[in-house]
């Protein structure tokens, strides 16, 4: 536990200091703890040491990047790296328009989540999501 108090985000620093001690992910409920993995790391190219390891990301609808008059269907929000990547692994398997986010609410419905560890994908769920998600239409996609 003294590890982790002393791990200050890695290469998201910044996304780690601001979202607070306290913090969960909105994706699978993990603290900031349990999102760590114990990893052989090589930052840089130096040495390989043993060490804990995550990534955050702001996810968002991405929709928006492509056309700003449509309202987003959720708020951007910090999520772990496990979370906004089985965003992508969901919409990739299934087949999904690129521009579809799954909201956090909505991830957090088709996965299973360890302490610690990856993350497992209900495809059969996302894909029911999605079919029940009302679809916008834009003129610029």
């Amino acid at each position: 536990m003294e590890d982790f108090a002393g791990f200050t985000g890695a290469h998201c620093h910044q996304l780690w200091a601001k979202v607070g001690p306290n913090w969960t992910c909105p994706g699978c409920g993990r603290s900031k703890f349990q999102i760590l993995r114990w990893v052989k790391r090589t930052p840089g190219g130096c040495e390989p040491f043993w060490g804990w390891h995550t990534g955050l990301h702001e996810h968002h609808d991405h929709e928006i990047d492509c056309d700003r008059s449509l309202t987003p269907r959720f708020q951007p929000t910090v999520m772990c790296d496990p979370c906004n990547a089985s965003d992508g692994n969901a919409k990739r398997s299934l087949k999904l328009p690129k521009t579809f986010s799954f909201a956090p609410a909505e991830i957090r419905q088709f996965l299973t989540v360890t302490p610690h560890g990856a993350h497992k994908i209900d495809l059969t769920k996302a894909k029911q999501i999605y079919d029940a998600t009302p679809k916008r239409v834009s003129f610029f996609l």
